[in-house]
């Protein structure tokens, strides 16, 4: 397989064309493109487009790839903001994609299947059946291009890696759970309880008050970072007491935010909704509306 110019898309501007300081790229979906973030957080709002003609896009923790929805269907998009990005068409018609931290690898699920992609070599690398009676409710993959799942059976949701052709269950939650890699550890969040595991060993599992069902969750530097709707639950990676992160605004996903630090925790389906991320700062979480800019 090789990567094709991006001929589907319009390739708005490169990144070297936008002035000032930038703190990321996502995707807007009133303007159908993926535009730069501009200024920093607390003082940022959307500006110039990177990528227009889109219908839906997951964008990658480096800002320069994105899994992209257009007229013709789902490809995968590297180089972006280069001015000439390029793109591999996929089979799947995709429900639900998760990035490596690093932005080279991304796992698709949707027609059947969940797919692992390398964005370097344009290779495929995994590809397993969604089987029957459960949901992948959550993608997770690490830069090595480990899979972790989130199956969820409406009930109760059960942790497994893909690994030498064989998934492997790691661990359970009850109801909807999310799942994130870093490196050998992976981590479980669900209605009550968020789980960390490491080289295949449970290391700990603590409490969570009764927030509903997450809507990610990530590992970053030495945190677990679980998002609920209203709230941000962060645990030590080594364990202990979590430090909880109030939010203004009822977040629906928590996404590394493409290009820059920290999470993007709404984004904007319409005319007259809200941006929010959440970026840190120093050792504290805080959340930020991001104008549309327009």
């Amino acid at each position: 397989m090789r990567w094709l110019a991006a001929g589907a898309f319009v390739a708005a501007m490169a990144w070297g064309q936008v002035e000032g300081v930038r703190s990321g790229v996502m995707f807007d979906a009133p303007k159908m493109a993926v535009r730069v973030v501009e200024g920093v957080a607390g003082a940022a709002h959307l500006g110039a487009a990177i990528l227009e003609g889109v219908e839906a896009a997951w964008v990658s923790p480096s800002g320069s790839a994105a899994v992209v929805r257009s007229s013709g269907g789902w490809v995968l998009i590297r180089g972006l903001g280069s001015g000439s990005p390029e793109e591999q068409r996929l089979e799947v018609e995709v429900e639900r994609a998760g990035w490596s931290g690093g932005g080279r690898y991304v796992a698709v699920a949707g027609s059947g299947v969940i797919e692992v992609w390398d964005m370097e070599t344009a290779q495929r690398v995994a590809q397993v059946g969604l089987g029957e009676g459960r949901e992948a409710a959550s993608l997770a993959v690490n830069d090595e291009g480990e899979l972790a799942v989130a199956w969820f059976d409406g009930e109760e949701t059960t942790l497994e890696v893909w690994r030498r052709g064989n998934w492997e269950e790691l661990g359970r939650v009850k109801g909807r759970g999310a799942a994130g890699v870093q490196g050998a550890r992976v981590a479980l969040a669900g209605e009550t309880e968020v789980a960390l595991i490491e080289d295949g060993e449970e290391k700990w599992r603590m409490a969570v008050e009764g927030r509903g069902s997450p809507v990610g969750l990530a590992l970053d530097r030495e945190e677990v970072v679980a998002g609920y709707a209203g709230a941000l639950v962060v645990f030590p990676m080594a364990g202990g007491d979590a430090r909880v992160v109030d939010l203004e605004v009822e977040a629906n996903r928590l996404e590394r935010l493409g290009g820059g630090e920290g999470f993007l925790l709404r984004p904007r389906e319409r005319e007259g909704e809200e941006i929010w991320v959440a970026v840190r700062r120093g050792s504290e979480w805080k959340a930020y509306f991001v104008p549309a800019g327009e």
